[in-house]
């Protein structure tokens, strides 16, 4: 796996999300694969969560194959407060080193999207930086910026930001009514969050409950109180266990 690390920027809550989207070759394949299959060139165009997506089938269907890719990697997060966005190298090497705790192969390579600035920074042994990355010619950059979106809307959703509902059939099939996105989102791309941490009670019969420690949450000094109180709330554990 290489590790591809996006922003999502929130100035209205004060916060930017670091998504960090540990991705195999297969991943970065199906990536390709889903942008020619949904009406897009490859090389030429690219993935953009702030693309209209409103009436625009081509970029929704995008959005959707990327979530499934999603779903099947490894995620760790970072938030840091808008007025650090300078220091957004930094956040994403502290990242990197909550990943490196899961990684027995201590190998790596991290890329980083065009934008970030430069900044001294020290990465785990045996990981590399490939900084100012064109996402265009790294797909995997459109899969971090997609899945940054996805944990930004999160967020919005815990400080009461984003209240958009979607039928709830398409979580629980039998069910009428709605729930939020939000909530649907993190349920879709829950076990990527997760890591392999047990941090529920043992059960009589010597069972963990399946709630674990996420695969990496970074926050940042300056975040406000209330960001980090609602970022623990959702990220600080993944349920694993059944939901229907």
């Amino acid at each position: 796996m290489d590790i591809y690390i996006d922003e999502s920027i929130h100035e209205r809550a004060n916060f930017i999300v670091l998504a960090a989207v540990c991705a195999g070759q297969d991943d970065i394949r199906l990536a390709s694969e889903a942008l020619s299959q949904c009406g897009f060139v490859p090389g030429r165009d690219e993935f953009k969560s702030s693309m209209t997506m409103s009436g625009n089938k081509h970029a929704q269907d995008l959005r959707e194959r990327f979530r499934e890719i999603i779903g099947g990697c490894k995620i760790a997060i970072g938030v840091c407060a808008v007025n650090e966005r300078h220091q957004l190298m930094a956040l994403a090497a502290r990242i990197s080193e909550a990943v490196s705790s899961h990684d027995p192969a201590k190998k790596r390579t991290v890329h980083l999207d065009q934008g970030m600035k430069r900044q001294p920074i020290t990465l785990p042994n045996g990981y590399l930086l490939n900084a100012d990355c064109d996402s265009k010619a790294v797909i995997g950059i459109q899969v971090a910026d997609c899945c940054a979106h996805f944990i930004a809307t999160m967020l919005l959703g815990e400080l009461g930001l984003f209240t958009k509902m979607v039928p709830a059939r398409r979580v629980y099939p039998e069910n009428e009514g709605d729930l939020e996105l939000a909530w649907e989102l993190w349920a879709s791309i829950r076990y990527a969050l997760a890591g392999s941490e047990p941090i529920g009670p043992v059960d009589d019969d010597g069972d963990y409950e399946p709630l674990l420690k996420p695969f990496g949450l970074v926050l940042s000094d300056g975040c406000d109180e209330r960001v980090v109180e609602v970022a623990e709330k959702r990220f600080g554990s993944v349920w694993v266990g059944c939901i229907h």
